[in-house]
């Protein structure tokens, strides 16, 4: 299992299973969360969370029991 854009994850086989993050929607939110600073937002500071998606690719993944 890896996190994130591992390069060779796709080559080797198994391929290696990982936890993808959305690079444009984590860039996206951070400008959002800036310009809205820069407009004079002066609260607290926010926390953003950003979904992960599991692209999975044969390493990881357990077999179920057998019977």
């Amino acid at each position: 299992m890896g996190f994130d854009g591992v390069l060779p994850a796709d080559v080797v086989r198994p391929g290696v299973t990982v936890v993808a993050q959305d690079p444009a929607g984590l860039g996206r939110r951070a400008a959002e969360l800036l310009f809205e600073r820069l407009d004079g937002y002066g609260g607290p500071p926010r926390r953003a969370v950003l979904g992960t998606t599991l692209v999975a690719r044969g390493s990881g993944e357990l077999s179920a029991p057998g019977p």
